[in-house]
């Protein structure tokens, strides 16, 4: 019996793995066939201002609620599926993003001759910290949907453009520098 059980979770984690895999590869493979591979030139990316936004709308709740209250079930599960589509773009971009500005950090690095190990430490658990919520963000997305998330989108995003900013990737002025 418990034979059973065990190979019942264990295929109940396999499928659950299969479909959130599923839905974050859809979202990444429609974010680069959009031709917004670059990231730094596209409307969400203007020096966080347009991010920012983006999470307000993405992970708001109120229009949930709107179409909730104007729509019928089929508008109502329309908004959903495309709000979720949302979201996940918005991650799988600002995921692309990050691994853009390490490893342009890390090109840099290699020539710089006065590295700080403490900044680059700190620099490498910013980005761990940052990959790890926008992958619980991602599940989340795809378990609940974007309402209500718009607290950890807020702090993804925040921890994201501490990495981003100058002073997060030079230390004091004196690593390296772009």
């Amino acid at each position: 019996m418990e034979y059973v059980l065990v190979l019942t979770a264990l295929g109940g984690i396999a499928l659950f793995l299969v479909f959130f895999l599923r839905s974050t590869r859809e979202a990444r493979e429609e974010y680069q066939g959009a031709g917004m591979g670059s990231g730094v030139d596209d409307c969400w990316s203007d020096e966080g201002r347009g991010s920012s936004a983006a999470v307000l709308g993405v992970f708001s709740s109120e229009d949930q609620q709107f179409v909730a209250e104007e729509g019928d079930q089929q508008v109502t599960a329309l908004f959903r599926r495309e709000r979720r589509r949302l979201a996940q773009r918005w991650i799988e971009r600002q995921k692309c993003e990050a691994a853009g500005i390490m490893r342009r950090h890390r090109e840099a690095s290699r020539s710089a001759a006065d590295l700080k190990p403490s900044s680059e430490v700190t620099l490498f658990l910013r980005y761990g910290k940052v990959r790890v919520m926008f992958e619980f963000l991602a599940l989340s997305v795809w378990l609940v949907g974007p309402e209500g998330l718009r607290g950890l989108a807020e702090s993804a995003n925040t921890v994201f453009r501490g990495i981003q900013s100058a002073k997060a990737l030079s230390g004091d002025k004196r690593g390296v520098s772009y």
